[in-house]
């Protein structure tokens, strides 16, 4: 009888669960409102470094002990706390994109080979960083892949790396085998990004300006599209997997609830134009983005909490937000010939610029 008695009240447990709606997400829907930008300050920053080559994209290492740049003549790898050079890779590749794998193990990277001054064969190249030497690579040996890349990123796990190059889709490689695990055709993917678990990824590029969303291991897909967002530029799945911010070239952002694929936190004009960045807080609670100035947006209402380093003459084209002291990184790169390219750490909290790195000036449309 006692066990009748356990049987009834753990059967009713177990409905209860399964009838428990799920976890609704923050819905809003606002228009983009000024926030005084804390302007550049007029005594320059601490220089930490002076780059050879023009800087198109940064790394740093899962300690926060190196940083990784991906140069015009090649991979740049600094010391973050003396500043000191310490290697340089394939300094004749002009590298557009640079990723360090989460377990600090492996240090990826995808550019040109450069046939001329203007053509060149991409190249995704994978470094064990304890020896520096070559473990992957993709190399183009005719005309088939003379694109740039349009992203790279690695699993959470550190064992797959999946890359969007223009007109050939998504690409997710196994390391160990050199194997094509997963793929999709899409257009154009100018970003991509895993689930925090690791079983799906999200991406750019998706017919009709739209999101694509797929499972690895059966490259099952959905779509994810709303109306008012625009033509999508930057996308990155939250700390905990629940939501998906975008970016538009309207100068949009959408909070995408991955359990029902909606847009349902809208941000109206964020940027006056396009936005070119933007990485979540590591507590999910707050956003970054990027445009001519840098925006940090309240996740769960849709309201701007700062703005700072608004500049005239350039854009923010990345950004990350670091686990320690409130660190926010990000790649600056101007639209003038003259304009540098400028990496900086800045001070979340108080808006300033605590040092950064330049690089030589950027070719205008980079």
């Amino acid at each position: 009888m006692k066990i009748k008695y356990y049987l009834i009240i753990l059967l009713t447990l177990i409905l209860l669960t399964a009838c428990q709606p799920a976890e609704i997400q923050p819905v809003f829907t606002t228009t983009y409102s000024l926030a005084t930008p804390i302007p550049l300050p007029n005594i320059r920053p601490k220089v930490a470094a002076n780059l050879p080559g023009r800087i198109r994209s940064f790394s740093i290492s899962p300690d926060v002990k190196i940083i990784a740049f991906a140069t015009s003549q090649g991979v740049v790898i600094y010391d973050l706390k003396t500043y000191k050079h310490l290697q340089t890779l394939n300094e004749t590749e002009s590298f557009y994109l640079v990723d360090w794998s989460p377990d600090g193990k492996n240090l990826a990277a995808g550019g040109l080979v450069m046939q001329s001054s203007e053509f060149g064969n991409s190249h995704l190249v994978v470094w064990d960083t304890s020896s520096w030497k070559i473990i992957f690579e993709q190399t183009s040996k005719d005309d088939t892949l003379t694109s740039i890349y349009g992203d790279i990123a690695w699993s959470p796990n550190s064992r797959s790396l999946a890359d969007s190059i223009n007109g050939m889709g998504v690409l997710v490689h196994d390391i160990q085998s050199g194997e094509v695990i997963s793929q999709q055709e899409t257009l154009s993917s100018h970003n991509i990004s895993w689930s925090p678990d690791g079983t799906r990824i999200v991406g750019t590029g998706d017919l009709a300006s739209a999101i694509r969303r797929w499972k690895v291991n059966t490259d099952e897909a959905v779509r994810l599209f709303d109306e008012r967002a625009g033509s999508f530029m930057q996308i990155a799945w939250s700390p905990d997997g629940k939501r998906i911010a975008s970016g538009s070239a309207e100068g949009t952002v959408c909070f995408w609830t991955t359990a029902t694929n909606e847009c349902d936190g809208f941000i109206k004009k964020a940027h006056q134009y396009t936005v070119f960045s933007l990485a979540w807080s590591p507590d999910g609670n707050q956003l970054a983005t990027g445009g001519g100035v840098i925006r940090i947006w309240d996740s769960h209402t849709g309201k701007v909490i700062k703005s700072f380093g608004m500049s005239k003459i350039s854009v923010y084209k990345q950004l990350q937000w670091l686990a320690i002291d409130q660190l926010l990184v990000s790649a600056e790169v101007g639209y003038a010939d003259s304009a540098l390219t400028i990496v900086r750490f800045w001070d979340v909290d108080t808006g300033q610029i605590l040092y950064e790195f330049h690089g030589a000036s950027s070719s205008w449309g980079e």
